[in-house]
């Protein structure tokens, strides 16, 4: 009887044990659902919300997290013949606007690598109450012949796309009640570029993939200024020197 006991008692031990490893296994495996779920809404943020009140389910974030991926597999080739050529150094300086605002200007210069970098700068009115001017911001990256654009219309495999990702800092002041705060973040510049070389693009800022500003912005890609062809392409100090 005293060994029945002890094998009862063995029993429900290696049960407890084996509940009890199974828990732990169960609580890890919880812990890693969650992180990956924290981790793709970190990386690919809500839905992005353009002008119209539509959706769009590409934000840049998400177009820059998918290029990285193929930048490694090398799958990022040269436009194709029927799209602009990029045959000498490109630039592009806009003022961009939101809704009918002007809210600083932006300068993007395209290399015949492909390769994109450019910057924006301002300062302007968020409404009566609140300026912001920027203090910096810059972005780099790439062109992108295989994204194909799309619109009501249909598609257009001439246009190429480009995006860039760079960093901003913003100093907001609040005229009402005398706040002075640092705005910091993530900055995105893509476009699509025409076969006569004009460029729509968007500049997007955001601390956090979900809150964001938006801003729009066109002009003609004319043939790069050899004083933008450096590593930093500052708007104020290159406005200033044209004559």
């Amino acid at each position: 009887m005293e060994g029945q006991n002890m094998k009862t008692s063995d029993f429900l031990c290696k049960t407890k044990d084996w509940r009890r490893g199974y828990a732990l296994l169960l609580g890890l495996l919880i812990t890693v659902v969650i992180g990956m779920i924290i981790y793709f809404k970190l990386m690919y943020g809500a839905v992005y919300e353009i002008g119209s009140g539509k959706s769009d389910i590409n934000p840049p974030w998400r177009q820059w997290h998918n290029m990285q991926g193929r930048i490694y597999r090398n799958e990022i080739g040269s436009p194709d013949e029927y799209q602009p050529a990029l045959t000498r150094p490109l630039q592009v300086q806009a003022k961009t606007v939101q809704g009918d605002k002007e809210q600083g200007q932006i300068i993007v210069v395209i290399l015949p690598d492909g390769s994109v970098k450019g910057s924006w700068n301002g300062a302007f009115n968020i409404n009566k109450d609140v300026d912001f001017q920027v203090i910096m911001c810059r972005f780099k990256g790439l062109v992108d012949p295989q994204q194909i654009y799309s619109d009501e219309e249909g598609k257009d495999p001439t246009k190429l796309f480009f995006i860039a990702k760079g960093h901003f800092m913003i100093l907001e002041t609040n005229n009402k009640s005398g706040r002075v705060r640092k705005l910091e973040g993530d900055t995105y510049a893509r476009g699509w570029m025409d076969v006569n070389y004009v460029i729509d693009g968007e500049l997007i800022i955001t601390s956090d993939n979900k809150n964001f500003y938006r801003y729009k912005w066109q002009g003609e890609a004319t043939e790069a200024d050899p004083f933008l062809l450096n590593e930093t392409v500052d708007p104020a100090s290159f406005l200033k020197s044209l004559p």
